[in-house]
């Protein structure tokens, strides 16, 4: 199973029929069309600002993400087209949001996502942000989770995201649960 697979799987255990969720950070859309083709009556938000190096927090390329460090616009214009054609298959149920994740947050209505997912800006500062923003749009009873939890990766620092999830869990007092491919996840 691919690393992607891996993660969707971990996601779609975690949704009901009908679904409506949002994929924060979706990269070149491998993830959400196996989510799409796997969950027939999945809406899927998928929200990404496809931004080169310079125009990313220095937070997050502090963290040595791949992601928050490509310098060429064409390979980021690339990621992008791919996402877009993966989306093209699923009219209706793929919905590109091609916008900062806080920007995506404001245009959802809060209490209407079954799941949120983020695996965008990997800091401390850009996870934080991001739960701060999609909590509010997870449903009682719904799930919000991620990627890159507990990811021991040398390469890396995403230390600031277990730092993040868990001052936010603490805070929240809910339990995080892990799964396949370093995913975390929490019941609201």
């Amino acid at each position: 199973m691919k690393p992607f697979e891996q993660r969707g799987s971990a996601v779609l255990k975690r949704l009901p029929v009908n679904a409506v969720a949002a994929e924060i950070g979706v990269l070149r859309g491998m993830m959400s069309e196996y989510l799409l083709r796997n969950h027939p009556t999945l809406k899927l938000f998928m929200v990404d600002s496809w931004q080169t190096a310079e125009n990313q927090p220095e937070h997050y390329r502090a963290t040595g993400d791949v992601h928050a460090n490509h310098t060429d616009p064409a390979r980021v214009a690339s990621h992008r087209r791919e996402a877009e054609g993966r989306a093209k298959n699923f009219p209706g149920r793929a919905i590109i949001m091609p916008v900062l994740s806080a920007d995506a947050a404001q245009t959802i209505e809060d209490g209407s996502l079954d799941l949120v997912f983020i695996d965008a800006d990997h800091s401390y500062e850009g996870v934080k942000a991001d739960l701060a923003a999609w909590v509010p749009k997870v449903k009682a009873g719904g799930w919000i989770g991620g990627h890159d939890y507990r990811n021991p990766a040398p390469e890396f620092d995403f230390s600031g995201v277990d730092r993040a999830v868990n001052e936010w869990a603490s805070a929240w007092g809910v339990v995080v649960e892990t799964d396949l491919n370093f995913t975390w996840f929490a019941r609201i």
